[in-house]
């Protein structure tokens, strides 16, 4: 009866809590890093995906980034995954009982990068960065559990240690950290067993862990001669400055996580243990230590970020009564970032419009750095609903070409285009857009004012854009 209510329970809570942390309190954050990714099918695609380590989970998960244009529905897959996840984690360590708890440690750090992205999605190459980290540690568990269920075949063992490092090209530092796992549960067992070639082969493997990363950047024609982080490929491209820390804290914890459950596994009798209190206690414990840890995420999201995404939707959509009232709903102080979009809504519907002299906040954490953000990404929509097209172009073009085709930024590219009568430019980008799973809908519906400009002046607020007034929306005059 304890192990069904184990094997019940846990899933149960951390199915409810990730799917109400993601779809429910964050659903607009999920939406909007849709808009900051595009998936582009085909071959060149991928091959331009696989010049790089892990280039294949980063292709999948741009591919699955899509779904989260429906919140719900791009929650319920990562959870499907998590779910792989755990389930292997389980065969993989043969964690039962109260040892249950446990296999959901690994699940619950992918789902606080998730929840920790934020900014990040701004000033880094986030395609697929939602779900490709839980895709490659699926991975890893996927080929360390074939390593354990072959316990019988030390040949056969042997080989899958050896092999894995070989699989860098493609999984980058996914096959390396099962590789390891691997060297390691290889050369502890040779203490037990008394036999030299399981230590000779988990030599091998950590050899070529450390060689054929050199050796690929060395001589593998097409890919980046940026080394930096050599063994980290396939992992988010981060530095390894203070203010990335909080970034990087999910996948170091996942990390150590895993090879901690390695060398668990040798010294502790599993099913022995599942019956015992204190191991169950302790399991049960870190389980909810690592939902705090998801809500401590979540805690320390910005307020204004946050109100910003939802204020830029609101006036997507033409309704500027909302991006307002959102100004209004904030327990923060309201940024520079943010009033300037409600400077932006208050001009459409008449109200007046408020200073934000000496605003603007300085900070040498580029990932939190306003200046970054209104660059980035709030120039493109305040200057398009200023009737200044070459400008939101500009801002929008030169993101677009720094950090990768954006469904956001192409957009508002088609936008101006049309506006400035660019119709072969709005064609060429538009067509991008109407390869998509889901943004096919508002490209389509962009076609007919590309195909027959008279329709132009019917787009909404057509005549307050044409105007080219010259308020200062920036400085609230």
């Amino acid at each position: 009866m304890k192990r069904i209510i184990s094997y019940i329970a846990i899933p149960f809570i951390f199915i409810l809590f990730a799917f109400w942390i993601l779809a429910v309190k964050n659903g607009f954050m999920l939406r909007w890093y849709d808009e900051m990714s595009l998936f582009e099918p085909g071959m060149d695609s991928l091959r331009q995906f696989l010049h790089y380590p892990g280039g294949i989970f980063r292709f999948a998960g741009t591919f699955l980034t899509q779904l989260l244009f429906y919140p719900a529905l791009g929650a319920s897959a990562l959870i499907l995954i998590w779910l792989v996840c755990a389930w292997l984690t389980r065969i993989s360590f043969r964690f039962s009982g109260g040892m249950y708890a446990l296999c959901y440690l690994i699940p619950l750090c992918m789902l606080a990068s998730v929840l920790h992205l934020d900014e990040g999605c701004l000033s880094f190459e986030s395609q697929g960065y939602v779900f490709y980290n839980s895709l490659g540690f699926t991975f890893s568990l996927l080929a360390y559990t074939l390593f354990s269920v072959l316990r019988r075949s030390v040949y056969a063992r042997c080989a899958i240690a050896v092999f894995l490092p070989l699989l860098y090209p493609i999984a980058g530092f996914f096959s390396l950290l099962p590789a390891l796992m691997c060297a390691i549960r290889l050369g502890m067992e040779v203490a037990k067993t008394k036999k030299i070639m399981p230590a000779i082969f988990a030599a091998a493997s950590i050899a070529l862990i450390l060689i054929i990363p050199l050796v690929y950047y060395r001589y593998f024609p097409g890919t980046t001669v940026d080394n930096d982080y050599l063994y980290l490929k396939g992992l988010p491209e981060l530095t390894m400055d203070d203010y990335d820390w909080y970034l990087w804290q999910p996948f170091a914890i996942a990390t150590v996580i895993l090879l901690a459950f390695v060398i668990m596994s040798l010294f502790i009798d599993t099913e022995k243990a599942t019956g015992s209190k204190v191991m169950t206690g302790c399991s049960v414990a870190l389980f909810f230590i690592g939902i705090i840890f998801c809500l401590s995420a979540d805690s320390k999201k910005s307020e204004q970020l946050r109100a910003t995404v939802l204020m830029i939707d609101a006036i997507e959509n033409h309704d500027w009564n909302k991006a307002t009232h959102i100004m209004s709903l904030t327990k923060e102080s309201p940024n520079y970032t943010m009033c300037v979009l409600d400077n932006l809504a208050r001009s459409y519907i008449g109200k007046p419009r408020n200073t934000t002299s000496g605003m603007m906040t300085v900070t040498k954490d580029f990932r939190h750095d306003e200046d970054h953000t209104i660059k980035i990404f709030v120039n493109v929509p305040v200057n398009y609903n200023i009737g200044r097209f070459n400008q939101s172009h500009r801002w929008a073009t030169d993101q677009n070409v720094q950090y990768g085709n954006r469904v956001y930024y192409l957009k508002y590219m088609v936008r101006n285009a049309i506006m400035n009568g660019d119709m072969e430019f709005a064609k060429k980008f538009n067509r991008l857009l109407q390869r998509t799973m889901f943004h096919r809908k508002w490209a389509e519906d962009m076609n007919r004012y590309i195909e027959d400009p008279s329709l132009i002046p019917t787009l909404p607020d057509y005549d307050f854009l044409m105007a080219l007034r010259a308020e200062e929306i920036m400085r609230g005059e």
